[in-house]
């Protein structure tokens, strides 16, 4: 009766499995971390400050969007004199 117990246990095989992998798991959780203070501090250094726009091509259309925009807005004003 104990053999036909061990073949209806078919999950004894998965069981050893995971505690293999239980065991690994806890040895790689002992690797010290930095805390979390000190991440994010490193991340906020790293932030970039202000808009910047790496190419030349597209701050080169938005300075003339900009100024198509001023001599829309400030051309009655000229037209009148």
């Amino acid at each position: 009766m104990s053999e036909q117990q061990r073949i209806q246990d078919q999950a004894e095989p998965l069981r050893e499995h995971m505690s293999r992998m239980e065991k690994k798991q806890s040895q790689q959780e002992e690797v010290v971390l930095p805390s979390r203070k000190k991440v994010h501090r490193n991340r906020s250094k790293k932030k970039k400050k202000g808009v910047t726009v790496s190419f030349p091509l597209v701050r080169l259309l938005l300075m003339a969007f900009l100024l198509i925009v001023l001599l829309l807005v400030f051309s009655p004003y000229w037209l009148n004199f």
